[in-house]
């Protein structure tokens, strides 16, 4: 019977935890993503570059941010020298981030300049919003 009793014990005890679970869980916080309209920026038939930021919060908390660059390069004698510079820093209240790209493509002679360099600013905030704040594209 004692060996009885204390499985019926541990039976009760697991089955209250267990119940309890979906209270202890029920503040946490979802986490929800979102991406920015895609940044476009390009020299005509020499090369395009596209800025995208993904990023992902947990209530009033960003937790992730995922910049992609992408790019083409049209007139075969320019090369794409890659992403130069990038950052992600936080606001000075801690909450909005702030993501920045500055990249570089190379075209030798008189196609276009000589390390043209495509960039962009953008800060997400932890619900959903965004703003591009500054964009260029530097000879």
């Amino acid at each position: 019977m004692t060996i009885g009793r204390r499985l019926g014990a541990l039976t009760a005890a697991t089955a209250g935890l267990l119940a309890a679970l979906p209270l202890a869980t029920a503040g946490a916080a979802e986490k929800t993503c979102w991406s920015i309209e895609p940044i476009e920026l390009a020299l005509e038939d020499v090369w395009s570059y596209t800025y995208q930021v993904s990023w992902c919060a947990e209530g009033t908390e960003i937790v992730s941010v995922d910049p992609v660059i992408t790019h083409q390069v049209i007139a075969p004698v320019c090369s794409w020298v890659g992403s130069v510079e990038e950052s992600v820093t936080k606001s000075p209240d801690g909450r909005a981030r702030t993501a920045f790209n500055l990249s570089e493509f190379f075209c030798p002679g008189d196609i276009g300049a000589k390390g043209v360099t495509p960039w962009a600013i953008v800060t997400l905030h932890p619900d959903g919003t965004y703003t591009v704040d500054a964009t260029g594209i530097h000879p």
